[in-house]
């Protein structure tokens, strides 16, 4: 009878082993799927203008209503409308709400012609906000794609409730209402930690970004632009966006996403962007992100060659001390902080 009780015994251990086993597999499962935070309120070093309760984005100051999130296997159409995997369509968000830029100038909903670059600016706290660094790049056609590697740098050595990005993209010079964006941004989604996601804003005043994924200092990231037209399309009306991460195998992508009628004839083969940023700190702290094969595809597709047609012309948009210099060439794009 001993051995039997301990025979039953060992049983019984074995059989919570297992349904604790699979209590943590479900456990687990769950805070995988569990959604991304929420993107980070504007916080007190935002313009005094900009409501409490906004949220900070590549594109300026939204009203949360304003934002929505493209998930996996989703499409984003035109007019803001989203198709499901199932091939249903739905209504996107309806921005009843003005949005501020970095300035914190108020936007309604309907104006299709927010500012061209959003330049960078001090609060009353004297926080920086806004595009610091960027090399560009303009062509009197068409783009047809964008593509860019670039490394994870480190994480600021403080945390301030700062966001900082980093991007190459692509924009209209004639009619600016988006930005193509493939991004890495740090505490984008309140969470002091690196991630990538897919951009496209503003019709109608709506944001819209992919699924988020995390990622880590050290990854190599790879962002692409491209144009799902036929070859010699100069406004194409479908492009994918997609930021990948090489070394974890991870992507957050918009898919067939509309070009709200733009012809992107403005790139960008880097972008440094933050917003609450009051002292050296808090940018990443080994202070320089590199850009590296960066290719831009004409509107046959085709990858632009021509020295002559690559004069990369890079710019430092504020001048508020930490070393910022910017520095480009027909494939790297240099930024430091």
């Amino acid at each position: 009878m001993a051995i039997m009780n301990s025979k039953a015994l060992i049983r019984q251990l074995l059989g919570a082993a297992s349904l604790m086993a699979a209590f943590l597999g479900m456990a687990s499962a769950a805070a995988q799927a569990e959604p991304m935070g929420q993107l980070t309120s504007a916080a007190a070093q935002r313009p005094s203008n900009v409501p409490a309760g906004y949220v900070i984005t590549p594109f300026g100051y939204f009203h949360p209503s304003c934002v929505q999130e493209i998930h996996p296997q989703e499409k984003l159409l035109d007019h803001g409308r989203i198709q499901g995997a199932d091939g249903s369509v739905r209504t996107g968000v309806l921005c009843q709400h003005v949005r501020y830029t970095l300035r914190g100038e108020a936007i309604s909903p309907r104006d299709t012609h927010p500012a061209a670059r959003p330049a960078a600016s001090a609060s009353a706290q004297d926080a920086v906000n806004g595009w610091v660094l960027d090399t560009e790049l303009t062509t009197s056609s068409a783009y047809g794609g964008i593509n860019a590697r670039w490394t994870v740098p480190a994480a600021p050595a403080a945390a301030d409730g700062q966001v900082v990005y980093f991007f190459p993209g692509l924009q209209d010079t004639n009619n600016v209402q988006s930005i193509l964006q493939p991004v890495l941004g740090w505490n984008a989604f309140n969470d002091n930690r690196w991630t990538i996601a897919s951009w496209n804003c503003c019709q109608d005043g709506a944001v819209n970004y992919s699924t988020p994924q995390n990622v880590a200092s050290g990854d190599l990231i790879v962002g692409t632009v491209r144009n799902n037209c036929a070859a010699g399309t100069r406004t194409c009306t479908s492009w994918n966006i997609n930021t990948q991460d090489i070394s974890r195998n991870v992507s957050s992508a918009l898919n067939q996403t509309s070009n709200y009628g733009q012809t992107f004839n403005w790139a960008f083969g880097g972008v440094l962007e933050v917003y609450g940023v009051s002292r050296c700190d808090d940018y990443p702290r080994d202070g320089a992100m590199s850009f590296t094969s960066i290719q831009l595809l004409d509107i046959n597709k085709k990858p632009i060659t021509r020295s002559a047609s690559l004069g990369w012309r890079a710019n430092v948009l504020q001048q508020a001390g930490c070393n910022l210099n910017a520095s480009a060439s027909p494939s790297v794009a240099n930024l430091s902080y």
